[in-house]
């Protein structure tokens, strides 16, 4: 058994002793279980009555179906965690009511109190993204020469962000424009989750994008001719950028 799924499978048989847990409910690919692989994190919700949420974050015993070696909590309301076993969770403790202004794709149940609601888990805040293209497509030129002129400065690290993650994300969402699928295996947070395998005819041009720290005006002009090609960027700043490029 994929060891993410025996850690859920442990942790619903564990929570089950706590009166105040109502519902586990499985994110990611705990919920899209025919992507869950070796390397497939522990993503979950713990939903608890009301007024029990401050004991839950306070005390990480009901989490401990195996020991805990790591964790931290790394918002308002959740932790990451890494299990002795190699297991690693990401997780959020909402309480009944919270959990109805949660933003979040369809879960897994994996444990739920006889008696709890199941449409209290019913994503209520998802809404389908709408692409402006006009605004991608200038916002990436925009990144890409303020990232080149970082790099005049010296600023390499500053310039790898603008160019290889701000210009780089904004062109990926560009791709469904001008490209086919291969599968529709989105992440609705990070579009650049699975690209590859959605997009596998074009992996070298996604990896030519992000040729690393030392190659900022090289991933430069593959997005710049990207936004060429397929689109009509301003005129004036593609001449601004290829400038730069030449510098």
């Amino acid at each position: 058994m994929i060891n993410a799924l025996n850690g859920m499978i442990k942790l619903a048989q564990r929570i089950a002793n706590y009166d105040d847990c109502l519902c586990l409910l499985g994110l990611g690919s705990m919920s899209e279980t025919f992507r869950m692989d070796e390397f497939s994190d522990m993503d979950f919700f713990l939903i608890v009555k009301n007024g029990t949420k401050p004991h839950f974050m306070k005390n990480l015993e009901w989490l401990a179906f195996d020991e805990i070696v790591f964790s931290f909590q790394n918002s308002n309301d959740g932790y990451k965690a890494l299990f002795k076993d190699g297991n690693f969770a990401e997780f959020a403790i909402f309480t009944e009511d919270e959990i109805l202004e949660a933003t979040f794709t369809l879960g897994k149940v994996y444990y739920a109190r006889p008696g709890f609601d199941l449409d209290k888990i019913r994503p209520r805040k998802i809404r389908e993204r709408k692409l402006n293209i006009e605004y991608n497509v200038c916002e990436a030129l925009a990144n890409i020469y303020i990232g080149l002129n970082r790099l005049k400065r010296g600023e390499i690290a500053s310039a790898t962000t603008f160019i290889q993650s701000y210009a780089f994300n904004l062109i990926i969402d560009l791709f469904g424009v001008v490209f086919t699928p291969t599968n529709q295996n989105t992440d609705y947070f990070v579009a650049e989750r699975r690209i590859e395998e959605r997009y596998k005819e074009h992996k070298n041009f996604i990896s030519n994008m992000r040729k690393g720290y030392e190659f900022n005006k090289e991933s430069a002009e593959i997005m710049l001719n990207f936004l060429i090609q397929y689109f009509e960027p301003n005129i004036y700043m593609v001449n601004k950028i290829k400038r730069l490029l030449q510098a």
